[in-house]
């Protein structure tokens, strides 16, 4: 082969591997932008519900078959308008709670509401329908005007205290609430003063209600007996890649972040939200509220 054809062939394939490496770039970055644009006008938006069966010989009889929705994080203002909290109340109202509790987080940190917008979300809320009763604890991101909308919109706002919740005027079981950890300070013994004080405090059923799910770890070391933690902040790590679980982490739930843990004889959930915090992304982890089913065995 002459000497010329040699070089003409080099130069070709130099021009093909070029080529394909502008190829492999413009494709790249097609998939890259495609994804940022996913996860942030995509997966934001829509609604989920994840469901439970929740079993327990503590649960008693007259409760086996009540329905408990769990939602947290909503964060107004973020990712997150009026018309979504209304399509989730509707959700929520399709489902025919018992009880509802909400673990914190109601308005994005950055945003400020006027009085008609109060007014509004406080509304919208006071929509959800329940047999039984609607239970809130603070978020780190809640100020004053949290206390106002939740208990305008018919929610017991548990403020590291607790109380007996009946149905049928049978056997109780018993919910309390902790303060944010980052916001306030949580205090375990205030939560459970009304039934440690009963001298059947061992047969209830407890469920305990935080924000950040590490208040859990502080919980855990005091107490044996809490059967079912309800917690939020986390949003689950926001990005969840599959097989691995959520990337970002979030003050306050860097040991209880993902959806479930079992602890001993305690059942952790933590929700995912609606909302975004620091960044307008979610990848993997559609807004969503959890639904429980309690079982008496």
């Amino acid at each position: 082969m002459e000497k010329d054809s040699v070089e003409s062939v080099v130069t070709e394939k130099k021009r093909g591997f070029k080529r394909k490496f502008i190829n492999f770039l413009i494709l790249f970055l097609i998939l890259t932008v495609g994804l940022i644009m996913y996860s942030r006008y995509v997966s934001t938006k829509g609604l989920i519900v994840k469901e439970y069966r929740v079993s327990s010989e503590k649960i008693p009889y007259n409760f086996s078959g009540v329905k408990i929705i769990h939602f947290s994080d909503v964060l107004f203002k973020s990712t997150v308008n009026l018309d979504d909290i209304k399509n989730m109340v509707t959700k929520m109202n399709e489902l025919k709670p018992d009880i509802v509790v909400f673990t914190g987080g109601l308005i994005s940190e950055e945003a400020s509401l006027s009085e008609e917008e109060i007014s509004e979300l406080a509304s919208v809320l006071n929509d959800i329908d329940y047999t039984i009763g609607k239970y809130a604890v603070k978020g780190d991101e809640d100020g004053d005007d949290f206390s106002i909308i939740m208990e305008d919109a018919g929610f017991n706002v548990l403020n590291n205290e607790g109380e007996f919740v009946y149905n049928k005027a049978l056997t109780p079981i018993f919910i309390a609430g902790l303060s944010s950890s980052i916001k306030d300070a949580i205090d375990i013994t205030s939560s459970f003063e009304v039934v440690d004080k009963d001298s059947n405090k061992d047969a209830y059923y407890k469920i305990l209600l935080m924000h950040e799910g590490d208040s859990a770890v502080s919980v855990l070391k005091e107490r044996d007996d809490v059967d079912l933690i309800l917690a939020g902040n986390s949003l689950n790590g926001s990005i969840v890649i599959p097989f691995y679980g959520g990337v970002l982490s979030t003050r306050g739930s860097d040991t209880y972040k993902e959806p479930f843990y079992e602890v001993n004889n305690t059942l952790i959930y933590v929700s995912s939200g609606l909302g975004t915090k620091n960044i307008y992304y979610r990848f993997n982890n559609k807004p969503s509220f959890n639904f429980y089913r309690l079982k008496s065995l």
